[in-house]
């Protein structure tokens, strides 16, 4: 049960909060050397220059898919997003170890599992095993814990523009273990929660796998390119402004302006006469500020 998981790492936390708790050399030596691993990966690794599908990626929107298929320009990362990266790996490590330590019996680890969907063989590494069913482990942002993942399984299905739930329904079908679930932590105040699959059918499981074979197919058949999201009517004060910008989703794709164009603008709110306005990515201009001088290059 993962109410017992919970209560077992925040009887372990609190313990460790107030004074030193037993953890084995064994234990300590294992996180380490996760560590040092996810370093390793993140910065020194040679990294996979072909595409690839894998149980982590083939739930992302059909768009994106394709564009990095098709070797299409995207947008460097920022210089802070290994660190982003590198903090995940770390708290995912720390997660593992809290939980040995904390008297979770953990049946398996970073097993790699594979599916073949379509003809094309599908791998992926799940994190942990725990009470025979398949967990993943996700750090996430103070919003993403409180918006995304506090809301339960249902409100990461309707909006799972990561595939979180494909990749964990993959999981569970190459493995033959049910998914339990998201084990999040967030990464700003180290609070813990578990986000469970429901037990009582997996409808889920057969609409995520149909998505992933959806996915599969159009990539593998070279279908034509289209978007998956629309542009969306700006409003300020509740009122519509004639101006579009770019959906959450598509703000974010590091793929934006090959697949809007040269004419997508990153602008100021338009109407706003705040100090600091907010920005967005603009798909047609009404009236246009005529100051250039706001507009970030």
């Amino acid at each position: 049960m993962s109410s017992d998981i919970l209560e077992k790492v925040r009887v372990f936390l609190e313990a460790a909060s107030k004074d030193a708790v037993e953890v084995s050399d064994d234990l300590i030596t294992q996180f380490g050397d996760a560590c040092m691993e996810s370093f390793r990966k993140q910065f020194t690794d040679q990294r996979k220059k072909e595409f690839g599908l894998r149980a982590s990626n083939i739930g992302r929107p059909l768009c994106q898919l394709q564009m990095e298929k098709s070797k299409s320009s995207s947008e460097s990362p920022p210089y802070n997003f290994k660190m982003r990266v590198l903090f995940g790996d770390l708290i995912e490590a720390a997660a593992i170890g809290i939980m040995k330590a904390a008297g979770i019996k953990i049946q398996s680890e970073q097993k790699e599992v594979h599916n073949e969907l379509s003809g094309v063989k599908i791998k992926g590494t799940y994190d942990v095993e725990i009470d025979n069913k398949i967990y993943d482990i996700k750090s996430a942002s103070p919003w993403a814990y409180d918006n995304k993942f506090a809301k339960g399984f249902n409100n990461v299905r309707e909006d799972d523009n990561f595939g979180y739930v494909v990749q964990g329904s993959l999981y569970s079908d190459s493995s033959g273990k049910p998914f339990g679930g998201w084990i999040v932590i967030n990464k700003s105040t180290g609070e813990w929660q578990i986000v469970e699959t429901p037990t009582y059918n997996e409808d889920y499981k057969v609409k995520a796998i149909k998505i992933a074979e959806e996915n599969i197919d159009a990539l593998v058949n070279d279908k034509e390119f289209e978007r998956c999201f629309e542009d969306t009517p700006e409003t300020f004060n509740k009122v519509t402004t004639g101006n579009r910008v770019l959906s959450t989703v598509c703000s974010f794709c590091s793929y934006k302006k090959t697949c809007w164009g040269e004419e997508l603008q990153y602008l100021p709110q338009q109407q706003s006469k705040a100090k600091s306005p907010r920005w967005f990515w603009y798909t047609k201009l009404v009236n246009p500020k005529e100051d250039k001088n706001d507009v970030k290059k």
